[in-house]
């Protein structure tokens, strides 16, 4: 019997070769994030061989990326880009109504409800993360034309 987990890798991986854009290096298999130094200079030679010098390289670091990601996107963004099925019903079972509780003194405290940020841990982080990129990645690239 297969390993849920090894599972879930391997549909991520399917997954990501499928909706993630080739110039994403972030959390795919077989890439490090070196390869973006390697395309950037590409790209920075190919612009300077360029006459229209119109042209602009954005380089996206998503810093605390997991911490800021607010729910009701990471819940409506997976169906954006065909996401569906039981992928998207273990998204929103994960993040449709996530709630904490603190424990103060050794009392527990009333259960308050998360607004954003991703479960520490979760196997479907990269592959959020990613999509969250794709679709900022995307709406820069339309924005330029």
């Amino acid at each position: 019997m297969q390993n849920p987990v090894q599972n879930t890798s391997k549909s991520n991986s399917a997954i990501h070769q499928k909706i993630i854009h080739q110039d994403q290096v972030g959390f795919i298999p077989g890439t490090q994030s070196w390869y973006n130094i390697g395309k950037s200079i590409n790209v920075i030679h190919l612009m300077n061989k360029i006459k229209n010098k119109n042209h602009m390289i954005i380089s996206i670091d998503p810093e605390k990326g997991f911490d800021k990601i607010q729910h009701p996107f990471l819940i409506n963004m997976p169906t954006n880009v065909g996401i569906e099925g039981s992928y998207l019903d273990i998204i929103k079972a994960i993040y449709e109504r996530p709630t904490a509780n603190i424990i103060l003194n050794g009392q527990k405290l009333k259960a308050f409800l998360l607004r954003t940020g991703t479960r520490q841990g979760c196997p479907l982080l990269p592959l959020l993360l990613n999509i969250v990129m794709k679709v900022l990645a995307t709406a820069i690239r339309q924005e330029e034309k």
